[in-house]
């Protein structure tokens, strides 16, 4: 059900769908969705894009993800397909940098479906606001309950509201 979950966004909860769009700006989120209906066709989702610099000559971050792993190839599709949507919307002129990459070994949290996804795993995570006077919380992902992630530390779980998360990574161990 998670790799559904990961790489169907039609299946998606729409309230996560909505969660991750809600923290993008409109260009973001076009390239977001327009990106992720074509790439959908070849098992692959795009996780995050993150649109900064000035405006005149942006830097394009996106990062995507397969259930194969991502391959240099599927890079150099997205990159391609990005620049055609990029120059067909007219959104920047000629001058932006792109980068395409997987979200490698420690790869970042976005959604409560890559939570989902990694339950069992070990995450690191920053919080916005302290829970019992730590903004730190290391442990493993055991559960997620509506809009919140169950972390077990050392015997200790710990409830984090997934809005109050500034930042999580899956931490190999």
């Amino acid at each position: 059900k998670a790799n559904n979950l990961l790489y169907n966004t039609s299946e998606a909860p729409l309230g996560a769908i909505l969660l991750a769009v809600l923290q993008m700006n409109d260009i973001e989120e076009s390239l977001f969705q327009t990106l992720n209906e074509i790439v959908e066709k070849k098992d692959m989702r795009v996780v995050n894009i993150n649109i900064s610099g000035l405006a005149k000559s942006p830097s394009i971050q996106i990062i995507i993800d397969s259930i194969q792993g991502v391959s240099l190839d599927d890079c150099s599709f997205v990159s391609k397909l990005t620049d055609d949507i990029i120059k067909v919307n007219g959104y920047y002129s000629d001058d932006y940098n792109l980068e395409v990459s997987s979200p490698g070994i420690n790869r970042q949290l976005f959604s409560l479906d890559d939570f989902r996804l990694y339950e069992s795993s070990m995450v690191k995570i920053k919080l916005k606001k302290p829970i019992n006077n730590r903004k730190n919380i290391l442990g493993i992902i055991k559960t997620i309950k509506s809009e919140n992630i169950i972390v077990d530390m050392n015997e200790e779980e710990i409830e984090i509201e997934f809005k109050n998360i500034k930042k999580a990574n899956i931490k190999e161990v």
